[in-house]
């Protein structure tokens, strides 16, 4: 068995703010309009990303790993952090040690960021984030091409609340547009807040409770050669082995400035650690070893901190007023043993200590609320025993995640203490879908069946270039899916979480495509099948009055539109150059859209799509590479405006 050193501090979520009682809905955050959050910051930069280091740095009398994150400056939008510029975040992996503080944002080469920096105050020449998740945002291309400032540490329905823009009547859950946003960061850093920022409301996926390290089979960590493995994490207690001791929580410090809005403790902060304590524990059909005394103290609760433990990287002050921004951090440190199977996973380490640290509020007016607090301690908590975030994973645009092993609904979801932003009641207890992970993690419930994962390959014969559907044949009652399709050099499309999925294999070879499916027993063993893929043929562009054919013929373009009628037709295409065209709908005198493909291989490695539109009606644009037979559909709304389509990373399908 190897062992395997692991400090992880997770847990990051957010409070609403409804002035001025401070009456919120959520936990690690405190609400900050985007006004504020530039005001507060000495630097805001649009930049770049180049890379990364990791090096070290003592904490507690203990090196501790952090990543150096190196930029290229594209504007300054206040300040400037110069030309190259470096950004300091908690973390990374060094040797032997990897350290994790969930929530923190993540980076990667190449990426367009919006920042807001202060220098840090341990390293001259570095920043750090103002306000942690809240302070980076990623320049992102939709699928219709347009481009949008995301948030990657909130859910859209999260921001809305993180930017304090629910007191809009108008105000709706979506991404920023990615102009409108710079111009406005542009108008705030000269004293004027008011210029508008346009929002996009794009569908996100329903979440439900998951593991603290992500959706099975885990992810995160390294192994004590620093190489990547997957890991999962909860206690083990009793006789289990790995041997856990039971988690006993000691606190230190006193919560100041907190609005007595809660009649079970009031402003006693300990006495809502003992509810946290008490709630977790007394879920019922479990063990959770779970309490406030006993030994050895291995749960450490820290109220008023005016430094986060990561010697003041995601915060180094306490938080004045208005009271906005990070406001707390929680759950494991270090576990001991592992990897060991748990009910059909085998990548389950065991806990050995945590902590939970709540930010010092010194503002007075308005005060902290207790209600807010107590939710936000039991969330934190909930992290020390291994449950996560479902609905935000630190990608770009957040991507929801959920436990294979879930079977919530979405009136369980919206309510679940363990999500970002916590239900407007401020619950002190676990609810529905909060009991169930934790009922799987510690149930003493007997377990019945896993499934018996199963598949068939659809297409035949697969063709490299083409889509290959999956069908799912598993038997006695999956509720997830895992899937595998044996081709790493895909990245993120090489898993799919469908049930009935597809893949498009670059490449002419043998794959083997892995199934695991899941219930509330637990996992399948993995079922394995061989797939072959030949070399396709390149296809042919074939001009018609309703198709452009477009850079040398090698993109068939066309739109399809529809009236508020419901009556509906094919544009009609007109070429304009080898790589451009226009598509009118109703009168050949009158325009409706121009479009355009670019060979941009020689730069980033991808074929171009630019677009512009002269209409409001809903209109389909589908661009297919006849080489590869990958298409890309882009839809303009019915009653939006066209919105001009800029996407350079259209086909990855160079040369």
């Amino acid at each position: 068995m190897t062992t395997v050193r692991i400090l992880r501090c997770v847990g990051q979520s957010f409070l609403a703010l409804v002035l001025p009682a401070l009456v919120a809905s959520g936990a690690t955050y405190l609400p900050m309009s985007d006004a504020d959050l530039v005001a507060g910051a000495p630097i805001v930069a649009h930049a770049r990303v180049i890379g990364s280091s990791v090096e070290a740095e003592t904490v507690d009398g203990e090196d501790r790993p952090f990543t150096v994150i190196t930029l290229s400056l594209i504007d300054s939008i206040k300040g400037s952090p110069g030309e190259t510029f470096a950004v300091r975040l908690p973390g990374g992996r060094l040797g032997d040690t990897v350290w994790w503080l969930g929530g923190t944002p993540v980076f990667s080469p190449g990426e367009e960021v919006i920042l807001m920096l202060a220098p840090h105050p341990a390293h001259p020449g570095q920043f750090r984030l103002t306000e942690l998740g809240l302070s980076k945002f990623v320049v992102v291309t939709d699928d219709a091409g347009r481009r949008f400032a995301v948030r990657p540490a909130f859910s859209d329905a999260e921001d809305l609340l993180a930017s304090k823009r629910t007191a809009s009547p108008d105000a709706i859950a979506g991404a920023r547009d990615a102009e409108s946003f710079l111009a406005f960061l542009r108008s705030a850093a000269r004293g004027d807040a008011t210029a508008a920022v346009a929002y996009a409301a794009p569908l996100r996926a329903a979440a439900k409770w998951v593991n603290l390290g992500s959706r099975e089979p885990g992810g995160g960590c390294q192994d004590g050669s620093g190489n990547d493995i997957p890991c999962l994490f909860r206690w083990f207690f009793g006789n289990q082995q790995p041997h856990s001791n039971n988690a006993v929580i000691t606190v230190s410090g006193t919560q100041t400035n907190l609005f007595n809005d809660e009649p079970k403790c009031g402003t006693d902060a300990n006495c809502d650690v003992q509810n946290a304590a008490d709630a977790w524990h007394g879920v019922p059909s479990t063990d959770v070893e779970l309490s406030t005394t006993g030994s050895p103290a291995n749960v450490s609760v820290k109220l008023d901190a005016t430094t986060s433990q990561d010697n003041g990287t995601a915060w180094n002050t306490a938080l004045g007023c208005p009271p906005a921004g990070v406001i707390g951090l929680g759950g494991p440190d270090q576990v001991s043993g592992g990897p060991v199977s748990y009910r059909g996973d085998p990548n389950f380490y065991a806990v050995a200590t945590a902590t939970v640290s709540m930010r010092k509020v010194t503002c007075t007016n308005p005060m902290y609320s207790a209600a807010t607090f107590r939710s936000a301690v039991l969330h934190e908590v909930g992290h020390v025993l291994g449950l996560g975030h479902p609905d935000s994973n630190g990608a770009t645009p957040p991507v929801a995640v959920e436990s294979i092993h879930s079977t919530t609904s979405s009136s369980d979801w919206s309510s679940a203490v363990m999500r970002s932003v916590i239900s407007s009641d401020k619950p002190d207890t676990p609810q529905t879908d909060d009991i169930q992970g934790i009922q799987y993690y510690y149930g003493t419930a007997a377990v019945g069946a896993v499934p018996a994962a199963d598949f068939r390959i659809v297409t035949s014969p697969a063709i490299a270039s083409s889509p290959v559907s999956f069908a799912d044949a598993s038997t006695g009652g999956a509720t997830g899916w895992n899937w595998n399709f044996g081709d790493p050099t895909s990245g993120v499309n090489n898993t799919s979480t469908l049930r009935n999925p597809s893949h498009t294999y670059g490449v002419a070879g043998h794959y083997t495509v892995t199934l695991v499916a899941g219930n509330l027993s637990g996992s399948s063993p993995a079922t394995a099948k061989a797939v072959t893929v030949a070399a396709g043929s390149p296809g042919v562009c074939v001009v018609d009055p309703r198709t452009l054919c477009l850079n040398g013929g090698r993109f068939k373009t066309t739109i399809h539109w529809q009236k508020t009628d419901g009556t509906s037709g094919d544009g009609t295409g007109i070429p304009l150059t080898s790589d451009s065209g226009y598509f009118w709908f109703f009168s050949d005198t009158n325009i409706e859209a121009v479009v355009k493909v670019l060979n941009g291989c020689a730069v980033n490695g991808h074929y171009w799509v630019f677009a512009a539109g002269l209409t409001n009606v809903m209109a389909t644009l589908t661009v297919v590479d006849e080489h590869t037979g990958i298409q890309k559909p882009y839809v303009n709304p019915q009653g939006t405006a066209f919105a001009p389509i800029q996407d350079t990373a259209a086909f990855g399908t160079c040369p």
